[in-house]
């Protein structure tokens, strides 16, 4: 995956989206996916252009992989939001995110998944300098820094096993289907079903 010396205009306009949808996110909940499924889907538009040379086909074994990686990303996700649900400041940052997911009903949030996760794995995983720079962990770490305007590390810390699972399954593969399928299946285990547990003491409905 060729590097580049610096950001190009594209990339600059879809970080820039991408940390504008997650600002107002965060101070709007209630427009949370509107301002999300947007903003990630420009940000994979700004792209377009460098997808269309990536490799998109790979083996059925990337497929399984991809698969049970994206199902075991969620389950230690919700293990971790298990655990901070029982430490008051982490439980704020949970039922915040869990009340801006809610927002939408589980059918709307599925669907509205799919053009999101599109959108993003094409903008961080098709190449260029949000994706090529440096070392899987580098390039893990800058995904899970965009997600720094959401005020919420739950959001910043649990973007970083994905980062690093997707970033790593694109640059073995050699493919964009993998990392697609994996966050797809993160995402829609995560924000569609079966969700994040509540914090403890919470009153909210337990179920998304």
């Amino acid at each position: 995956m060729a590097v580049t010396s610096g950001p190009s205009r594209r990339e600059v306009f879809g970080l820039l989206v991408v940390a504008s949808a997650a600002l107002l996110a965060r101070r709007r909940p209630q427009r949370f996916w509107p301002a999300m499924t947007l903003g990630l889907t420009l940000a994979g538009l700004s792209a377009v252009p460098r997808a269309r040379s990536a490799r998109w086909r790979c083996g059925p074994r990337w497929v399984m992989a991809a698969l049970g990686l994206g199902a075991g990303l969620h389950l230690g996700v919700r293990v971790g939001a298990g655990l901070a649900g029982r430490i008051p400041p982490l439980a704020g940052d949970l039922e915040w995110f869990r009340g801006a997911v809610s927002s939408a009903p589980t059918g709307k949030r599925a669907a509205l998944s799919v053009p999101a996760v599109l959108g993003e794995e094409i903008f961080w995983r098709s190449g260029g300098w949000v994706a090529g720079a440096g070392p899987v962990w580098r390039s893990a770490l800058g995904y899970a820094a965009a997600q720094l305007p959401t005020q919420n590390a739950l959001v910043v810390v649990g973007a970083l096993p994905l980062g690093l699972a997707t970033t790593w399954a694109r640059r073995r593969s050699g493919s964009l289907l993998p990392p697609v399928i994996c966050h797809l299946v993160f995402s829609e285990m995560t924000l569609a079903w079966p969700g994040l547990p509540l914090p403890s003491g919470s009153t909210r409905a337990t179920q998304p």
